[in-house]
């Protein structure tokens, strides 16, 4: 029997049918598939509906359930975040069920969506052998093209003898582009698993409708029937498309056939396009065009960049915001690139707007993004946290919060999301990559970028860092570079969209997407108790101050409405104190104490309710005497 999951053929297969027994094997229980399938010797048929099914990310790979894409159903397993070729989406195999010197059959189905125009795909079983070695042998193999799924089956794969601690995943044979799998499954030897198949790798050449590398009567034949039934396949629109003028059209016919007959021996040249990016041609070397190209993690939906950026090219203002940390204070990559923009793309006003404040992270970024980005009516916004940021849950949720509060503007600004990495490494890419994934925006990885460049001598450490974080002047211009690459390739017809709805999913959540810095003066019932009003941070950026009076200790207060707070702070890494925030009865102590701070801006949650409703605050020291600042108030809404 051969199966593949689809939303009816589940749906009859539950009909009649009884809840698994013990009898079958537990990895099979746990996922959507009934009994059916072990009926027929399934062992696991995962299919991503609503959950991981158990598989988890490799190295540094994240992996998660997805609507963006599937196979089959509606959605899929995304893997994103691979900073290695071995990378990648991995299930771990109980010896109990795959017993060793025993066959079985597996198969998993992949694609990619953006990186180079082929991807060779693995699925490999990584097990222990007698002598404790780690061993990875290859189970199938697969060359696709972007866009297109293929399936990596073995019907008869045999576990060796001697293995222990199995691990079934999927890799790529050389780089680190996201992927997605689908109806991954293993069964008894011999069970074929319905999947993709091997799909033929299509070469555009012009005329060649039938992609056999070939021009004859048989491209005659299928040219006549897309004239009259058309085609949704880009590829086959392409190449039906012989004079080049968008529409395959009578008169593709006839050149075809007079080709065909001989009459003539080449097509006529294409009218120029109407887009002139689509002809545009990279002059850097090729090693630096590979570069730019490793940095682009996501494309993602660029109709909103493209068309800001064409306005500017009429005439229309054009506003450039940047939202970040040091990295983007110092300007290192900003003014290159915003020179970039400005001589390519400005035929009329242009601003550009560097919200960077050093040591900040995207929750600091979230309570001053509306003073210090959004009052501006930014038509494009980076965002570059990704060496402040912490796995705490609070920063997933403000970074997400921020994606989702930029993007929802009635100007319909694009965002583009920048991740950076230290000296040594560290990045928040594995929790910032899905964000971006799930809103369908652009993600430019310079970790990406300079990971490989580092592990394949292209560049040292030292061509690209001033110190363990900031990127030099020279550093500077190569992120700069691959902003402009990855601009150029968004202009191109063949990356644009129609149209960006905004998506109702989320990873991490959004509800702290309404904050908005306040002065607490302002809002009611307002007594500064002990604390003194002294001046913000940041030149501007965090406005206003309160700091604690050492003489005394009576409480701040005041009141608002809204569901709760961030509280921004002086924070260092010893001599601050501490202070109890209450709010309507409930206690939190936020402490000026924080490891990697230096006396700039941290913050956290002073309190968060479900619904809107009034909140009276209350913010008192836990020890008179001790320090502590206030640089920030980010009432949710």
């Amino acid at each position: 029997m051969i199966l593949k999951k689809t939303a009816s053929g589940l749906a009859a297969a539950a009909l009649g049918l009884t809840a698994l027994t013990s009898a079958y094997p537990s990895s099979l229980k746990a996922s959507p598939v009934l009994d059916t399938y072990a009926a027929e010797g399934y062992k696991f048929y995962d299919t991503f509906e609503s959950d991981a099914d158990s598989w988890e990310g490799r190295g540094g790979a994240s992996v998660r359930s997805t609507l963006a894409q599937s196979y089959a159903g509606e959605s899929s397993l995304s893997c994103t975040g691979r900073s290695a070729s071995w990378n990648g989406a991995q299930k771990p195999l109980d010896t109990a069920e795959f017993v060793p010197g025993t066959a079985y059959s597996f198969s998993v189905n992949a694609m990619y969506e953006t990186g180079g125009a082929t991807e060779n795909f693995k699925l490999t079983m990584q097990y222990k052998d007698a002598s404790g070695k780690a061993v990875y042998s290859n189970v199938a193999s697969a060359i696709v093209a972007a866009g297109d799924w293929v399936q990596l089956a073995n019907e008869s794969y045999t576990i060796p003898e001697d293995a222990t601690d199995l691990v079934l995943y999927v890799e790529t044979e050389e780089t680190t582009t996201s992927f997605f799998i689908d109806d991954a499954a293993a069964a008894s030897d011999g069970v074929v698993i319905e999947g993709a198949g091997q799909p033929k790798i299509r070469t555009l050449k012009i005329g060649d409708v039938t992609f056999d590398e070939k021009i004859n009567v048989f491209d005659i034949i299928l040219e006549r029937r897309i004239l009259i039934n058309g085609t949704e396949d880009k590829l086959t629109k392409k190449a039906s498309d012989i004079d080049g003028n968008g529409a395959t059209e009578i008169a593709d016919l006839v050149l075809m056939n007079d080709f065909v007959l001989g009459r003539i021996n080449e097509f006529p040249k294409p009218p120029k396009p109407d887009n002139p990016w689509d002809d545009y041609q990279e002059t850097a070397e090729a090693k630096w065009i590979d570069f730019y190209k490793s940095s682009i993690k996501n494309m993602g939906n660029v109709d909103r960049l493209a068309a800001k950026l064409e306005a500017a090219e009429q005439g229309e203002k054009l506003t450039l915001a940047y939202l970040g940390g040091s990295i983007t204070e110092g300007t290192n990559y900003s003014t290159p690139y915003t020179n970039y923009i400005k001589n390519t793309f400005a035929k009329g006003q242009f601003k550009e707007v560097n919200a960077g404040l050093s040591g900040t992270s995207s929750v600091v970024g979230l309570v001053r993004c509306e003073q210090n980005v959004l009052s501006s009516t930014p038509d494009i916004v980076f965002l570059e946290f990704s060496v402040n940021d912490h796995e705490d849950i609070l920063y997933k949720k403000c970074f997400e919060s921020l994606v989702k509060k930029i993007l929802s503007q009635p100007n319909d600004p694009a965002v583009i999301i920048l991740i950076n990495r230290s000296k040594g490494g560290f990045s928040s890419q594995k929790q910032m990559a899905p964000i971006g994934e799930n809103f369908n925006v652009p993600v430019i990885s310079m970790d990406d970028a300079l990971s490989k460049a580092f592990n394949n001598g292209l560049l040292q450490t030292g061509d690209y860092f001033t110190d363990e974080y900031h990127p030099h002047a020279k550093g500077g211009q190569l992120v700069a570079d691959c902003l402009a690459y990855f601009t150029r390739q968004a202009m191109k017809t063949e990356n644009r969209s129609d149209g960006y709805v905004i998506p109702t999913t989320t990873v991490y959540g959004t509800e702290y997407e309404s904050c908005v810095n306040v002065d607490p003066k302002t809002l009611g019932n307002f007594n500064a108790g002990s604390f003194k009003s002294v001046s913000g941070y940041g030149g501007g950026k965090l406005p206003f101050g309160y700091e604690n009076s050492k003489n005394g200790n009576t409480p701040m207060t005041f009141t608002t409405e809204g569901k709760g707070f961030i509280l921004v702070f002086k924070a260092n890494s010893t001599g601050m104190g501490n202070v109890i925030v209450t709010v309507n009865g409930k206690e939190t102590k936020i402490s000026g104490n924080k490891q990697y701070t230096w006396g700039g801006p941290d913050a956290e949650l002073g309190y968060f309710q479900p619904e809107t409703g009034e909140l009276n605050v209350s913010i008192k020291m836990e020890n008179p005497g001790s320090n502590f600042t206030i640089w920030g108030v980010g009432l949710i809404k």
